[in-house]
């Protein structure tokens, strides 16, 4: 075996060890006639074709988006002094607006701080951007920060086979007094579209600044600096009234820590909320449907299809939606061609293969459920990957992963009853169940 893995050339360490032993080179690089060689066995053994391995789609591989803190870094820079009001005639809107203006004493880091926001708002509409108030005592808390739902849309895009772990920055300014404007602006913001142009200004003014704020005088347009126009500018009187995923929610809840670290709303809440039924079940529903929308589609209003589902369900003690998911393994694995199948054994490299995966074809649905051996395998495979995924024991056969999906309440939904399902407080298909998490950057006092 060593002298064939050398094929015909002597390491230098056993030449130089021969000579040493009194051997010519040329009987030490002597080679054993072939005949002579240990011999590998040829490999008789065909190998085993891969199959499709299982997959369940109640869980997504562990993703996170994380926004550029570019905008912090800028407005802590750029010195915040106070904020202004005021209003203005909107050319696009036709009507006057309110306006907020932010003053600072640093132009340049304003101006890059804005710029930020408007690609925002350019690329995904005007809500790209979250502003929000708080009031706190004689004055207010200002957050500024990205929405996570545009965040997500702008990183991840519309599809939601993946549900990614999100994290945002938010620039907090606490601003000590506060203008009665600002109370005729909290009323104007209950609207449903209450449009507000935020600005920004420079501080003119000598450096020992009066404590009433800066005079209009002493602020100074930024001309290179672009107004914003938000739909929405939240105020919020009291902290209850702060929703959960504001920015703002550090200021609303100072002595209750960091929301990563929450007992209801940190880590190990969301990974048990995570393996609930109504999450599992609903990730998988939206992510099938993701993946291959006609398919889903048609297994639910072509009736020959829908009848031979709902046989074969009946007829193995499965859930229907068990049924489905093989059909959908199984369909993509008759996608992709051998070399991709070799690869799809590996689970980094499936899910790169779904997510660049497009339903392009159209198979004949009423043959789509005929090879019933195959399909109950899958939702055998499955069965066991679903298991794992929920950290217990995956059993050799169908009727004992049944017994124990059925212990942990994972086979008593159906996709048409799931739709109205809160008792288990099942999430939305909007779905921040898997989602969302955001760390806050507070900035200095005024």
């Amino acid at each position: 075996m060593v002298a064939s893995r050398f094929q015909g050339k002597r390491p230098q360490a056993f030449v130089t060890k021969q000579i040493a032993s009194g051997l010519s080179a040329r009987e030490a690089s002597y080679q054993p006639p072939v005949a002579e060689m240990a011999k590998r066995k040829p490999n008789t053994t065909a190998k085993k074709s891969p199959e499709m391995p299982g997959s369940d789609y109640g869980f997504d591989r562990p993703t996170a988006i994380m926004t550029a803190p570019d905008f912090n870094d800028n407005l802590r820079a750029a010195n915040i002094i106070a904020c202004a009001y005021g209003e203005m005639l909107n050319k696009d809107l036709e009507t006057v607006v309110p306006v907020l203006s932010l003053i600072g004493t640093k132009a340049d880091h304003l101006i890059e701080a804005f710029k930020q926001f408007k690609a925002w708002m350019d690329a995904t509409g005007p809500d790209a951007l979250r502003v929000e108030i708080l009031y706190a005592g004689e004055g207010y808390y200002i957050g500024f920060g990205p929405d996570f739902h545009h965040a997500l849309w702008r990183t991840n895009g519309v599809d939601q086979l993946s549900s990614p772990m999100y994290w945002g920055f938010t620039y907090i300014k606490k601003i000590d007094s506060r203008n009665p404007v600002l109370d005729r602006l909290a009323s104007y913001a209950k609207h449903p579209v209450a449009p507000v142009l935020l600005a920004a200004g420079l501080y003119t003014g000598p450096e020992n600044k009066s404590p009433t704020g800066p005079r209009p005088d002493e602020i100074q347009r930024i001309a290179d600096c672009p107004d914003l126009l938000l739909l929405h500018l939240p105020i919020y009187k009291t902290p209850a009234e702060v929703p959960l995923f504001s920015g703002l929610m550090s200021a609303a809840r100072p002595n209750k820590g960091n929301l990563g670290e929450d007992e209801i709303y940190g880590p190990d809440a969301y990974e048990a909320q995570k393996k609930r039924p109504s999450s599992v079940f609903q990730a998988r529903k939206r992510r099938l449907t993701a993946l291959m929308p006609v398919t889903m589609h048609m297994m639910k209003s072509f009736a020959p299809l829908c009848d031979k589902i709902d046989a074969l369900a009946h007829d193995n003690n499965v859930a229907r939606w068990q049924i489905e998911q093989a059909i959908v393994n199984q369909r993509l694995w008759s996608q992709v061609s051998a070399p991709q199948r070799a690869k799809f054994q590996n689970a980094k490299d499936r899910y790169k293969a779904l997510h660049s995966f497009m339903e392009l074809d159209t198979p004949d649905f009423n043959r789509l459920a005929d090879d019933q051996d195959a399909i109950m395998k899958q939702v055998l495979r499955d069965a066991r990957a679903l298991l794992k995924a929920l950290g217990t024991t995956a059993p050799a056969t169908l009727a004992q992963c049944q017994d124990e999906l059925k212990k942990l309440g994972h086979l008593i939904y159906d996709y048409a009853a799931a739709d109205n399902a809160t008792s288990d407080g099942a999430a939305s298909d909007a779905g921040m169940a898997d989602s969302t998490a955001e760390a806050t950057s507070n900035g200095a006092s005024a």
